[in-house]
């Protein structure tokens, strides 16, 4: 059997054209999408800044909303071309299961990103203690949670271990107690030190009175306990400012005393 040139274009003509055609047009329409999904991810940023939504809030709806996007750009895109889609989603489906399960830990992350980001017991910014570790929240991922210590190191906490353990907050109320131990001999006129301490104490403003109290007495000694108010951010300038203005005022007074942070090891 010959074949001729005029069968190769009839053919051509039959079976190519047609793909060919379709996968124009899934090309054309998979552009369209994606060109689309950044005009729509665009405003919608937009409308969540102009909001005043919180920055990794914002940073979180838009990859979901990216990635649910590109789906729906590719299963048109795939549908155009005459691939049944339901397939493909059911092998996806089956798929996303076996990653799943060979990723339960790295899915228990981005469940407690999700909750993190949701219920937002810090932001941006703020001072937090999660586990041992003190630091300034430089971003809230969806597998992790990023600190800077005061120290400048890099801390990455899983999210699974941060919402499983209490967190604490020192940023959200403002202000922070500062608690000295001051020492002085058994013998100390106690309202002469009183004087002296109150003296040197200074709060921040609208915060409450400095306490002074006592805290233990022993045979030799008795403990007083300081406490001044100060705000988060200027808490350990404060904390050295206020041991040597005790300093100045015990040793002008000739008053043998020793000082310490409540709860230092």
């Amino acid at each position: 059997m010959t074949i001729t040139l005029d069968d190769v274009v009839h053919w051509a003509d039959v079976h190519l054209l047609p793909i060919g055609i379709k996968l124009l047009f899934a090309v054309t329409i998979f552009l369209i999408g994606r060109w689309l999904t950044r005009v729509v991810l665009r405003a919608l940023d937009r409308v969540m800044e102009r909001s005043k939504m919180d920055v990794s809030l914002r940073k979180f709806l838009g990859d979901v909303a990216y990635a649910v996007l590109f789906v729906v750009v590719i299963i048109a895109s795939l549908d155009t071309v005459g691939i049944k889609t339901t397939a493909v989603v059911a092998v996806l489906g089956a798929a996303g299961l076996a990653v799943g399960l060979a990723l339960q830990g790295s899915l228990s992350n981005f469940a407690a990103g999700v909750m993190l980001i949701v219920l937002r017991p810090y932001k941006i910014q703020d001072l937090v203690i999660i586990g041992k570790y003190t630091g300034r929240v430089d971003a809230i991922k969806v597998f992790n949670t990023v600190l800077i210590t005061s120290d400048n190191r890099e801390i990455t906490i899983p999210n699974g271990q941060i919402i499983a353990a209490p967190i604490e907050n020192l940023t959200v109320l403002g202000r922070r107690r500062l608690d000295l131990i001051v020492s002085v001999d058994q013998k100390a006129d106690l309202a002469q030190i009183r004087a002296l301490l109150s003296g040197v104490l200074i709060s921040a403003p609208d915060a409450p009175e400095p306490t002074i109290e006592i805290f233990e007495i022993t045979d030799a000694l008795v403990k007083l306990q300081v406490r001044p108010w100060t705000t988060c951010d200027k808490y350990a300038a404060t904390t050295a400012e206020t041991m040597e203005r005790i300093k100045r005022a015990m040793d002008g007074a000739g008053v043998k005393y020793a000082v310490a942070l409540q709860g230092a090891a």
